[in-house]
């Protein structure tokens, strides 16, 4: 579990991560060279950025990396200037890195790689780098959905962190097949599984969301929906009960078991109640 997000600042992917850890509310900081906090006071005091009295963009960068459990770099093409520089550092100090290459995975595809190495490598602390602008790309606000969408994975995934050495091995096929066998064949179903899957925590800001800002949810839990419930094809029964329930005729499946799973979070005493 991510519990702080740490970065240089610069904009595009160091800012988005900022920003992101700032809309999440987690934890955040970094370091940068001290005349950056002389050019940008607000800067560092907006996202809880140290400045290095005696160093430059090199020397904070390791900092951050050595502060960091691993690094994720997010850029496109062949690494280059700043995500090039990042890498070799980590590599240098034998720090776990992860290098996402936008011109070859999508966003959540780029997701699902960046929480499976977040697990894999027992990451708290997140190092995130990048160029500052591309031409292909708004690096800034493709950051932003990637990280959200992470959270979001890691929240409604809170299992692949726990480890049963006296569990038996399972092989790939039989995996799958369980997880075939265990698909919600209606909504109903659907909402108990992501009952039981969700943290309390998401559980409770979810539940506390107002009706209108449910489709926020649909870039993250939208998508870990429709790629675990099979809703791309294979699950017809749980397309056909969305279809039922849906508000009008063109409504995202997805966002039908959204809504039902804040309907049922409405009166659940498994959340926790912001009084206003």
């Amino acid at each position: 579990m991510i519990r702080k997000i740490i970065s240089g600042g610069q904009e595009g992917v160091e800012r988005a991560a900022l920003d992101a850890a700032l809309k999440l509310n987690i934890a955040h900081g970094g370091w940068v060279p001290y005349w950056r906090e002389e050019e940008d006071r607000a800067l560092t005091r907006t996202y809880r950025l140290q400045s290095m009295r005696h160093g430059n963009f090199v020397l904070a960068a390791l900092q951050n990396i050595l502060d960091s459990d691993g690094v994720l770099i997010i850029s496109h093409g062949e690494p280059s200037g700043n995500s090039a520089l990042n890498r070799r550092l980590a590599e240098k100090h034998r720090h776990p890195w992860i290098y996402i290459d936008l011109d070859r995975v999508s966003a959540f595809d780029a997701a699902r790689q960046i929480e499976a190495w977040i697990a894999d490598h027992g990451v708290e602390v997140l190092n995130v780098t990048g160029p500052t602008k591309s031409r292909r790309f708004d690096l800034y606000k493709s950051t932003l959905e990637i990280l959200e969408t992470v959270f979001q994975l890691v929240l409604v995934e809170p299992r692949r962190y726990e480890y049963n050495p006296l569990a038996p091995a399972v092989t790939g096929t039989e995996n799958r097949l369980a997880a075939f066998i265990s698909l919600p064949r209606s909504v109903a179903e659907a909402v108990e599984i992501l009952m039981d899957k969700l943290t309390f925590q998401e559980r409770s800001r979810i539940a506390n969301m107002g009706r209108s800002r449910l489709a926020s949810l649909s870039p993250s839990l939208g998508m870990y929906i429709k790629n675990e419930f099979r809703m791309w094809k294979g699950n017809d029964p749980l397309m056909d009960d969305c279809r039922l329930l849906s508000d009008f005729d063109d409504e995202e499946p997805a966002a039908v078991i959204i809504r039902e799973l804040w309907k049922h979070l409405q009166d659940s005493d498994q959340v926790l109640r912001v009084v206003k």
